[in-house]
């Protein structure tokens, strides 16, 4: 499906591709007060189908109360406006859906509060990817770098359980510095010297054959995160929540990262110190290919992850149901 052929859910209706824009001075773009989440979406044999819809709206919502944004949707309409953006744009791998305020604004609070939510499905690869200039940066394991320069998200500044556009400023200079050391991604650290997270990914070790991952106080709550604590359960994979040092990555036998848009992505290097013998590890591929499993539609145990994305009850009017 070509670009010119999308739809994208603009406040209750859908408009073509190229019209979802908001003008340059929007407060949102100028002030990075953007809230935000980010789905996969997958081919199953009942057909497209989204990872894990409740629990990412849940967590858009659970961003806009941190942050005091006024959204106007309640989780119900919003599931149904996501299914429906799916159902409309064929051949799509990834939905975002956006929270901002798109009134021109000359002061950091908005005169303007109304809150404008968009929902996009799309192809990354065929639809952005592939329309930009110069080489998509895709490796197959990933060489971290740790990064000393700047913490993770402080608490005291915006809370690392807000998925808004302004937490993901210093990260994503810092990640930029390291693409031109050659390295593919940084790992945070926290005020304390631990280890916290990505840019936009949790972080496991793979410990005595047990997995070990931050604690839940200064990280983004990630929903493949969760996925993963709860498949390693299944899977009878011990799995801690607690501090974590450089040190003990660097010992660890097996490291990954998780995200919505790579599930599960082996690490082979941190700066420059080889993790087990360099390639994916036996704990990281058995997750991996269960998880892969799961999203395919393929793994009936873990069927209520998945939400079809059929034709909506009652058409895109159900999309429009709003609560205070």
């Amino acid at each position: 499906m070509d670009t010119n052929d999308r739809v994208i859910w603009r406040d209750g209706a859908f408009v073509p591709w190229a019209d979802a824009t908001v003008h340059f001075l929007a407060q949102s773009l100028q002030r990075g007060t953007l809230a935000f989440d980010y789905m996969s979406v997958h081919a199953t044999p009942k057909g497209p189908a989204l990872m894990k819809l409740p629990e990412h709206t849940a967590r858009l919502l659970q961003t806009c109360r941190i942050m005091g944004i006024p959204m106007g949707y309640g989780q119900e309409a919003l599931n149904r406006a996501c299914v429906e953006t799916v159902r409309r744009n064929p051949g799509a791998t990834s939905l975002k859906i956006s929270a901002l305020i798109a009134s021109i604004e000359v002061e950091l609070v908005p005169q303007d509060e109304r809150v404008s939510v968009f929902i996009a499905a799309y192809d990354n690869r065929a639809d952005i990817i592939a329309h930009n200039p110069g080489e998509a940066h895709a490796p197959d394991l990933l060489k971290l770098k740790v990064e000393r320069r700047i913490g993770n998200r402080r608490k005291d500044i915006v809370s690392p359980q807000a998925k808004v556009a302004a937490n993901y400023t210093g990260p994503a200079f810092a990640k930029w510095r390291a693409r031109r050391e050659g390295f593919d991604e940084i790992l945070l650290l926290n005020a304390s010297g631990t280890v916290a997270e990505s840019t936009t990914s949790n972080l496991f070790a793979v410990i005595d054959g047990g997995l070990v991952t931050p604690g839940d106080e200064n990280v983004l709550l990630g929903v493949t995160r969760a996925s993963i604590i709860e498949l390693s359960a299944a899977l009878n994979i011990p799995c801690e929540k607690r501090e974590l040092t450089v040190a003990d990555l660097l010992a660890a036998d097996e490291v990954f990262l998780t995200s919505t848009s790579k599930a599960i992505f082996p690490v082979r290097q941190i700066d420059d110190t080889r993790i087990g013998d360099g390639e994916i590890g036996p704990v990281t591929l058995r997750l991996a290919e269960r998880y892969a499993r799961i999203a395919s539609g393929r793994d009936s145990a873990f069927a209520h992850w998945l939400t079809p994305c059929t034709a909506a009850k009652g058409g895109i009017s159900d999309c429009l149901e709003e609560s205070s």
